[in-house]
């Protein structure tokens, strides 16, 4: 499907929208503002933000494909001007390649090329911990989310739609400035859990096989080739 926004009718616009608005990072979200307001412990708004990284990441997925088709929209027109400055702010700090954001949603960890994380999640203070918590459900994403619900649901009209469009390039935007930010974290949403010892076997079992030679590693481009994946 074509991810050029530019020539979808309302209708057509509207169901592409669907699994992006729909993701579920925006009930994670909704969730982790409840605990907040409870004053939740730190374990509960760990159990939370696993949630809402995985949200996150599948956000991404939905919008990866169509990264390069919107950025052109946005540079094509002064219209966007505003939202020119912004890409223009995260483009200049961003610190990571796109593959490399792709390899660190896939493994949660950067490709070795890239630079490393300064602050590890895990590691905050409980101050500093739940700062961050507050940073990410106040972040513009959410009410820019919330607009374009809303303008799906206005009577179909030639401005109309080009009010949702134009709401939907807000939401990108917020976007690529969460991806922006999250680059200084690291972030592991499978730290501290405990591995099943006869899983723990076979990977050791596996490990030792890939060091003996007895087993060849697959390169990571012939993976995705067989999925279908970019790489």
């Amino acid at each position: 499907m074509t991810h050029d926004i530019t020539k979808m009718t309302h209708p057509q616009f509207s169901t592409w929208l669907v699994p992006i608005v729909d993701c579920p990072l925006f009930e994670s979200r909704e969730r982790l503002v409840a605990l907040l307001t409870e004053n939740a412990d730190r374990a509960a708004l760990e159990t939370e933000l696993q949630e809402f990284y995985e949200g996150y990441c599948g956000l991404a997925f939905e919008l990866e494909e169509a990264e390069e088709s919107l950025l052109s929209i946005l540079r094509a027109s002064d219209i966007f001007a505003p939202l020119q400055q912004r890409v223009a702010a995260v483009e200049a700090v961003r610190k990571t390649s796109p593959k490399g954001r792709i390899a660190r949603r896939m493994t949660d960890r950067p490709l070795i090329t890239d630079p490393q994380p300064e602050i590890k999640v895990s590691a905050l203070p409980d101050d500093e911990f739940r700062a961050l918590m507050e940073t990410f459900v106040n972040w513009e994403l959410f009410a820019a989310r919330a607009q374009v619900v809303q303008l799906q649901k206005v009577e179909t009209s030639v401005e109309g739609t080009a009010q949702l469009k134009s709401a939907f390039l807000q939401f990108f935007v917020c976007y690529l400035e969460l991806e922006q930010f999250l680059e200084d974290y690291y972030y592991d949403p499978d730290e501290g859990l405990e591995l099943r010892p006869e899983v723990a076997e076979r990977l050791e079992r596996s490990v030792a096989e890939h060091e003996s030679g007895k087993v060849k590693a697959i390169p990571i481009e012939e993976v995705a080739k067989k999925l279908g994946l970019k790489w």
